[in-house]
């Protein structure tokens, strides 16, 4: 008999819905406004988004996150982003010296596209301050989408001044392959800016959800849903330890910004936590996409008058966009699928 019942524990542990990882890396998104509006852009931010997250809120949201990691005996790893946090310098400023002077958990970075670096003067002092009060490092993001909105000069500028005030190994440059050889977009004419978008995409493999997914996705291959019916998305909802926070309290998995998991602001990140990790499966857009991905939440929304596309999808990530595009503007399960800003 002992065999035996080894044998079933085994099977009944396979077939064990996964877990929800204790969250340790959280994003704070200040704000959906920023001064570019990117093609690949997943929260679809842009120069016509307004609001902000107030200082008390941000305090609040960090506190919690706080909270919860230390209740899982981990250190929280907070970072601020957009949007463009830079938008509105007087307010971030604030809202990093609140945190220092609070004693809440580090600041580990800040991303940003460097726009605001107009001249060397104004970039050194900011950098200087967000030094003093303890940012660990700054991300500034460079490539052919934003190169379309924020001159390459400042990018440089912002990245050169950045090392010689925080020091080489606090500087992340994310895609560094085109900050060593940049292309200026504004000299290509539109079929070679649609090939360079071809080549980021191939070479960088964004995902094609927000933005992406209705100005980037005729670029890549096609396939029919089908084809995706057997990727679940159980690392990306429940295994990641990784969460983004805009400035209404929604709280998205990691990577997946439009998928609501919950509202920090209305309730503690703990007591959200602990609530998410007993009732994900009873979820219709969580559940759907831990079981069976985007391709079973594609078999529900049919139930909603869903029509699959005839030329087929991108990938699992644009799939599943279109579809949660379809369900938020119909109304369907809104307390999963959210804000506008993220679909419209």
């Amino acid at each position: 008999m002992a065999p035996t019942n080894e044998k079933n524990s085994e099977t009944e542990a396979e077939i064990s819905p996964p877990q929800l990882a204790a969250w340790e890396f959280a994003g704070l998104l200040l704000t959906y406004w920023c001064n570019a509006r990117c093609a690949f852009c997943y929260v679809n931010s842009g120069p016509r988004r307004r609001g902000w997250m107030s200082v008390e809120q941000t305090l609040s949201l960090w506190s919690g996150l706080d909270q919860l990691a230390a209740e899982h005996g981990r250190c929280m790893r907070i970072h601020l982003a957009g949007g463009e946090p830079f938008g509105d310098w007087p307010r971030m400023l604030s809202i990093v010296r609140a945190a220092r002077d609070a004693g809440l958990s580090p600041l580990e970075k800040i991303e940003t596209n460097a726009f605001w670096a107009t001249g060397d003067g104004l970039t050194r002092a900011r950098l200087e301050q967000l030094d003093t009060l303890g940012m660990g490092a700054l991300v500034v993001s460079t490539d052919v989408y934003h190169q379309r909105f924020v001159p390459f000069e400042r990018v440089r500028r912002c990245v050169e001044i950045a090392r010689e005030v925080l020091g080489k190994s606090r500087v992340h440059v994310r895609r560094r392959g085109y900050y060593k050889n940049p292309v200026d977009p504004s000299e290509l004419d539109h079929a070679d800016l649609q090939k360079a978008y071809s080549d980021a995409l191939a070479r960088y493999k964004d995902r094609f959800t927000g933005r992406a997914a209705e100005a980037l996705a005729q670029l890549a291959p096609r396939r029919p849903a089908e084809s995706f019916q057997n990727q679940n998305c159980a690392k990306e909802i429940l295994l990641s330890k990784h969460v983004h926070i805009d400035r209404y309290g929604h709280v998205f998995p990691g990577v997946c910004n439009g998928i609501l998991l919950g509202d920090a602001l209305q309730t503690s990140p703990s007591a959200l936590w602990k609530r998410l990790a007993i009732e994900h499966p009873d979820r219709p857009v969580v559940s759907a996409l831990v079981d069976g991905g985007s391709y079973l939440l594609m078999q529900r929304a049919l139930r909603h008058g869903y029509a699959p596309l005839a030329t087929g999808y991108a990938g699992k990530c644009h799939l599943c966009h279109h579809v949660r595009r379809f369900l938020f503007e119909r109304g369907v399960w809104p307390t999963e699928l959210g804000p506008e800003e993220c679909y419209r």
